[in-house]
């Protein structure tokens, strides 16, 4: 390889903060890098713009999703097989990096041989301004356990934060699943963990600022809709099946409270019972204490819906559920401002 660091970036329009992104890396102080812009068949606009920045870096590369699925997981397989670097990253195409981002990560990790990929801290960019705080915050070495938290679906981390041996990628065959329209990031973290990729968190201030104002088409959102109905579905066997294959039924309280946190994000604001039935047939058929115990929530679900507003009927039998897990968010958020502090 003749190139020290690849970074790996899917494109799906936004020109302006695409713009934004790959100016921010072009300010790095660090300069031994390639980027593979896979575009997800965006409009002209943006491909004009990425174009033009091809023209501009040699070290900018478009490349134009010919496969499918369409999505970020495609996108994002492509570039891990057109990578050249010896490490690797994935960014999202419409955030933004401060110019010490890259050198930092790819000093760090080439310290530390021992290691396939390292964690670092990120903040968000919240009106065009670069925040630390917030709850879109990860990548803090808070969690005691990675594994049971990724269960519960508070992330320690996700793909932005990390920079990986693309050896340990490859030679570990860890993909991301196209199947999976959303959650991909806590699927592909929690694969390299499982598949025994050894990492550490670095301890420093956040250099990769997620933007949480502007993609309206983010996966985020897309989640309430209903094109990831069956996909919501697949990655809860999914996760029930490669935890419980390693590790029994050690994580299945964990699993459970992620079910729930899954379960009120897609119902958002009321609750579909026949689909609420689905997400209990699999949970019932891995577990079959918490199976019954969301077969009963659902069924006072139901009830409650007869008297009270569906969103309120929907969230008071999962009361203990939700208010352990805001719980734990919170002690997270602390632990953070804490860190930041010092």
């Amino acid at each position: 390889m003749d190139i020290t660091l690849s970074i790996v970036m899917p494109v799906f329009n936004h020109p302006n903060e695409l713009k934004e992104m790959i100016d921010s890396i072009l300010a790095n102080s660090y300069s031994d890098w390639e980027l593979l812009a896979v575009d997800d068949g965006s409009q002209a606009e943006t491909l004009s713009v990425l174009r033009e920045y091809e023209i501009l870096d040699k070290r900018i590369r478009l490349i134009q999703r010919t496969e499918l699925p369409k999505g970020a997981q495609t996108c994002r397989n492509i570039g891990l097989r057109e990578a050249r670097g010896k490490y690797i990253i994935f960014f999202d195409s419409d955030d933004y990096i401060t110019p010490d981002c890259l050198e930092t990560r790819v000093q760090s990790l080439s310290a530390r041989k021992d290691l396939d990929f390292m964690v670092f801290p990120s903040g968000v960019v919240e009106n065009n301004v670069f925040k630390e705080k917030h709850r879109f915050i990860f990548g803090y070495h808070f969690f005691r356990d990675d594994i049971e938290y990724f269960c519960r679906r508070i992330l320690p981390f996700v793909v932005w934060n990390n920079i990986y041996r693309t050896d340990s990628l490859r030679r570990n065959n860890i993909i991301w699943d196209v199947n999976l329209l959303s959650l991909q990031d806590a699927d592909f973290n929690l694969t390299t963990i499982l598949k025994g990729l050894k990492y550490e968190y670095c301890s420093c201030k956040p250099h990769f600022g997620y933007r949480i104002n502007v993609n309206s088409e983010s996966v985020s959102k897309k989640i309430l809709s209903q094109e990831h109905r069956q996909s919501n579905l697949y990655a809860l066997n999914k996760f029930y099946e490669i935890i419980q294959g390693r590790f029994g039924h050690k994580y299945d309280e964990a699993l459970y409270g992620g079910v729930v946190v899954i379960y009120n994000n897609i119902f958002c604001t009321g609750i579909d019972l026949k689909y609420a039935q689905e997400f209990t047939k699999i949970v019932k058929k891995h577990s079959p204490k918490y199976g019954l115990l969301l077969k009963l929530q659902v069924l006072m679900t139901r009830l409650l819906s007869f008297i009270l507003p569906s969103k309120l009927a929907r969230q008071i039998p999962m009361a203990i559920c939700l208010h352990d897990y805001h719980s734990r968010e919170n002690k997270k958020l602390v632990f953070v401002s804490e860190q930041i502090k010092s």
